[in-house]
């Protein structure tokens, strides 16, 4: 059989792809037994991946400012990538099972499939404090992210959030007495995505 190694093909993805493909090996990195040795470099890689998310996101409709800081982040995302990439290689020693376990691809994939992904639906959405709404949701199955998403006056939708720890929901920075229409999918290993939810909408306080 032919061994298995990480594809360092990462750096050639757009960065729409990027950052939530990151932000799931992060996740595994953080989460599995496998990695109990690389928890605090699964947090990190979560947290960077993240952060750039936030900035590409910023980039639509941004300034050149904007731009430059979301390139900075991915150059750091990057690096960290190939730390992990490296520390996975060197726990692994060769094992498919913990290299397939990480998220990152390999160079000679063995048809290992990563569990399907769930489902999630806003259940209730209650006004925390002024210029923040917390969504209750309604998760189902393998979820490790919701992506959520508001309504613009023109009916189209933008990313507003990504949250990756499930237990805390909070959507911010909205403006006082705005009606705000959400709708959240799930995320999962693979860079999984599910359908979105029914909208819901709720007025921030």
């Amino acid at each position: 059989m032919k061994a298995q190694h990480i594809r360092r093909d990462y750096p050639r993805m757009g960065d729409t792809k990027l950052g939530p493909f990151l932000l799931g090996v992060g996740n595994n990195l953080e989460t599995l037994a496998f990695f109990i040795t690389l928890t605090a470099l699964g947090t990190a890689l979560k947290a960077k991946a993240t952060e750039f998310i936030t900035a590409e996101g910023a980039c639509n409709g941004g300034s050149s400012t904007d731009i430059a800081h979301k390139n900075t982040v991915r150059v750091a995302l990057l690096a960290l990538a190939d730390t992990a990439a490296d520390a996975v290689e060197t726990l692994a020693a060769g094992n498919v099972e913990i290299l397939t376990a990480s998220g990152f691809h390999l160079t000679s994939p063995g048809g290992v499939r990563p569990s399907p992904v769930g489902t999630v639906a806003i259940a209730s959405m209650v006004n925390e404090v002024t210029t923040k709404i917390r969504l209750n949701l309604t998760i189902t199955g393998n979820v490790w992210a919701v992506i959520v998403e508001r309504q613009n006056a023109d009916g189209t939708w933008a990313k507003v959030a990504m949250f990756t720890d499930l237990n805390d929901t909070v959507v911010d920075k909205l403006t006082p007495g705005s009606m705000n229409t959400f709708r959240v999918c799930a995320m999962a290993a693979g860079n999984q995505t599910s359908e979105y939810s029914m909208p819901m909408t709720a007025m921030s306080t």
